[in-house]
């Protein structure tokens, strides 16, 4: 055999066996949470499973079983031997019911635990070693979760959340990016400050609110299209904050996302993996890894890891400057170097005996 002939063969044979290797078989699941049938599916790797990643997504609708939502991140955990798990939530993808943007966090957490107890009556290979895999708000829901399913194998938490709605911090970090000077910015904040303490409490009149918050309804980044307040949109916001079950700080007036957050931290056992972008203009990570490490980090079961990436936005992608509105075409909207490696790594040293 000559040479070109033999080395097409073997081209030939690593493009089969690679198809061979990244084959999977899916599986559709429905379950039901809150009179409403949720549709999702898993997919399996041709090999043996070594465990099942579920992931739990943050905000905004979803179209994973459809489309190809965290396709690469799917493809990635499958050709390393992983089912991956996922479901579309209402009014997505062939999930029943109506897209709720506002769901609250323990309703997420409660139609997750609603979709574990079908995965695991499935019986699929690598279900006895399942892990979540979340993002951002995730980074609230999956805390619940692992409270409520004591089976729980371990968790990647990507870009996750300290205890507080992160409104104001992606104010700050994006007024820096946008340009503002650190004059500009305090006088912003200060003036978002005032605006969330009177939406939260009351107090003043219309007037007096506009007033005190006139640079702020002015700037082209806050109040992009310029939204007007009237009287009856005033009261309805206010009302709706005042008779919301949600608590918020004393001192921010910012929401508490999570009762007894630090607590339900604290009790994690398993092992963790942390990863943030340190442009992240969305949520403050850096609160994030102090929580984490004060909690997480001291049980002794619990085994935190940490990886960041020091060019790395809310989606770990490569960037510039991490501000919401950045355009990272010229990246081509790759994700940083490593991350994926950096997750691999850390999955080889878990003792994962799956059946």
């Amino acid at each position: 055999m000559n040479s070109f002939k033999a080395l097409l063969l073997g081209a030939t044979i690593l493009i089969f066996s690679n198809i061979l290797f990244c084959q999977v078989n899916t599986t559709s699941f429905e379950f039901e949470y809150d009179n409403t049938k949720y549709n999702g599916a898993i997919e399996s790797p041709n090999q043996k499973a070594r465990g099942m990643i579920v992931i739990v997504p943050g905000h905004g609708p979803t179209d994973f079983v459809v489309g190809a939502e965290y396709s690469e991140l799917r493809s990635f955990f499958k050709r390393n031997g992983f089912a991956v798990c996922f479901w579309d939530k209402t009014g997505c993808g062939k999930s029943e019911g109506t897209y709720n943007h506002n769901q609250s966090i323990v309703s997420s957490a409660e139609e997750a635990i609603a979709a574990l107890s079908r995965i695991k009556d499935l019986n699929i290979q690598g279900s006895d070693q399942i892990g979540l895999w979340g993002i951002s708000r995730a980074g609230w829901i999956c805390p619940l979760i692992i409270e409520r399913d004591s089976s729980i194998a371990f968790w990647i938490s990507v870009s996750g959340t300290d205890q507080f709605e992160n409104s104001r911090y992606m104010l700050e970090a994006n007024l820096r990016v946008e340009g503002r000077s650190e004059a500009e910015i305090d006088l912003l904040l200060g003036e978002w400050d005032h605006y969330q303490k009177v939406l939260v409490n009351g107090g003043e009149s219309l007037e007096q609110f506009l007033t005190s918050i006139q640079n702020l309804m002015k700037d082209p980044y806050f109040n992009p299209n310029d939204f007007q307040f009237t009287e009856e949109i005033f009261e309805s916001i206010q009302h709706a904050y005042q008779n919301s079950d949600t608590k918020y700080s004393d001192t921010t007036n910012l929401a508490i996302m999570v009762d007894n957050f630090e607590n339900k931290l604290s009790k994690i056992a398993i092992p963790v993996l942390a990863v943030f972008g340190e442009k992240d203009s969305q949520v403050d990570w850096k609160s994030t890894l102090k929580l984490y490490r004060n909690t997480i980090g001291v049980h002794p079961k619990a085994n935190l890891t940490v990886k960041t990436f020091p060019n790395g936005n809310h989606t770990i992608q490569k960037c510039d400057s991490g501000g919401i509105n950045e355009n990272l075409e010229k990246f081509g909207y790759a994700v940083c170097e490593g991350y994926y490696e950096s997750m691999l790594r850390w999955l080889n040293k878990l003792p994962l005996n799956s059946n």
